[in-house]
């Protein structure tokens, strides 16, 4: 009798538990009930051809009291679709009975893959898909949009991680196709000169790459770099209406300020007759690399995103007009170990570090932070109509070389700048009477630019760099082809507008 009793309380109690459960596990089935999504579409932004794209998600909520299951997630194209879905690392065209608990959600993660094999004559091209969500009967969906392009690789695109040395005999290599150029690899250029026409855009797969020395040492370096020989040279033809884009791959919105996607433009030693026009060049390590004895004139071009510098120059010899540098990992720009250089309307906007917007010197050290070997070599340089701002008190610095034999000849004409230690008694004392002539000492950032929040640095409406400058012979338009003022033009790369 008492073994009874006990199965039978034990019955009872297993009957409670299973229906505490199923209370618990309530699913509706109202056809009312459906599931709600974080987005209605997911954009993917251009792509190019067997790259793919970074892995976007979104959101699949149960906002109800009472768990809901999806009979079926599948996407429309299946496997045909140019996307791929995966739901709780798992992936899938189609999914069955998914329960979502109440008040709960569940991630769907999706990529979008080109195909290599679409024809060239349908690029660009969109490409749409949806996943669709059936729930009691009723289907609702997730729209897909992508657009892709097809493209010219450079070399060949087995050339990631490889150094690729391309001989020009002497010709001119004419990049100017409406499809977009893809760079792999480090590509030395040299024996001729490489065009970029105007409104070409060059993209370079970069990013950290592994290889080994001749000893078998593993060592790690920034991929994605075009150097110009000592026997070449390039000459980037942009115009106001349609510039030359270069920066990596990656162009989803998740990646536009993302710096040291690719590795950069170098200029090798010697390198003469370079032109870099109406350019804008991104998110790389250094903007434009210049070495000792070679020469480069830049004008109206934008660099920003940049891990280190816009401009880093080595003795050589550089012309800046009309350019405008942000949003910088370190210096905007940097002149060291002697040279000559011309920078006119150039503005100087270091807000994204705490380093100086601008450093120049007349020495180099091989060797920091001991310097136990140090190169000296002639400094001419000299700064017309140009800002140097940003974050830190002082945003012009300058280290010049205890050898008085080793000229340090440095103009600053019409120029803006925020200064403090510079002009220190233990610096450079005498500074403004040594170094400039009609310079604008300026800390405060208000009433200068129209919105830095938003990287916007025309001049505002009641702009202090109205009518500071003077005019520059053969300058007359401001970065964006706008008529500078012929008498009292403004200070900067750009020219107000009333």
């Amino acid at each position: 009798m008492k073994i009874s009793i006990s199965y039978l309380l034990l019955g009872v109690l297993f009957t409670v538990v299973i229906a505490k459960s199923c209370i618990q596990e309530h699913f509706t089935t109202d056809p009312k009930d459906q599931p709600e999504y974080s987005v209605d579409t997911l954009n993917f932004d251009t792509v190019f051809t067997t790259i793919g794209s970074a892995t976007l998600f979104f959101k699949v909520y149960n906002r109800h009291n009472d768990f809901i299951r999806i009979r079926k997630i599948k996407l429309a194209g299946l496997r045909s679709s140019h996307f791929r879905i995966n739901i709780d690392g798992i992936p899938a065209e189609e999914f069955n009975n998914i329960d979502i608990r109440p008040k709960d959600s569940i991630y769907v993660f999706c990529e979008l893959k080109i195909n290599p094999s679409d024809p060239l004559e349908i690029s660009p091209f969109i490409i749409q898909d949806s996943i669709v969500f059936e729930t009691h009967g009723v289907e609702t969906s997730v729209l897909l949009f992508g657009r892709g392009q097809n493209a010219n690789y450079f070399p060949v695109k087995s050339n990631k991680g490889q150094l690729s040395y391309i001989d020009l005999q002497g010709q001119t290599l004419r990049w100017s196709d409406p499809k977009p150029y893809i760079v792999y690899g480090i590509v030395y250029i040299d024996n001729g000169i490489l065009e970029i026409n105007a409104g070409t855009k060059v993209h370079f797969f970069g990013g950290i790459t592994k290889a080994k020395d001749a000893e078998g040492n593993t060592f790690f370096y920034n991929d994605g770099r075009l150097i110009i020989g000592k026997n070449a040279s390039i000459k980037i033809l942009g115009t106001k209406d349609n510039r030359v884009i270069l920066q990596g791959v990656r162009l989803e919105s998740q990646f536009k300020d993302v710096p040291g996607q690719w590795s950069g433009l170098f200029i090798d030693k010697e390198s003469g007759n370079n032109i870099v026009s109406n350019a804008e060049i991104r998110n790389n390590l250094i903007g434009i690399s210049l070495d000792s004895l070679s020469e480069c004139e830049v004008r109206n071009c934008i660099f920003s995103g940049n891990s280190y510098f816009g401009i880093n120059a080595y003795s050589s010899t550089l012309t800046a007009t009309n350019c405008l540098f942000y949003n910088q990992g370190q210096s905007s720009v940097s002149l060291q170990g002697g040279g000559n250089y011309i920078f006119n309307y150039c503005t100087l906007a270091n807000f994204s570090n705490e380093e100086v917007s601008c450093f120049v010197s007349n020495n180099f050290c091989v060797d920091p932070p001991f310097c136990t070997e140090i190169r000296r070599n002639h400094l001419n340089a000299e700064f017309v109509n140009c800002i140097f701002t940003g974050n830190s008190s002082d945003e012009f610095y300058m280290r010049k070389d205890v050898d008085q034999t080793i000229m340090f000849d440095l103009k600053l004409d019409h120029c803006l700048l925020r200064i403090n230690d510079l002009i220190k008694p233990n610096q450079y004392p005498f500074f403004m009477q040594d170094y400039c002539k009609t310079c604008y000492l300026r800390q405060s950032l208000d009433s200068l630019f129209e919105d830095i929040s938003k990287s916007d640095f025309r001049p505002d409406s009641l702009s202090f760099l109205e009518k500071k400058g003077r005019p520059i012979n053969m300058v007359s338009m401001d970065l964006n082809g706008n008529l500078r003022d012929l008498v009292n033009p403004d200070l900067g790369c750009y020219e107000y507008q009333y």
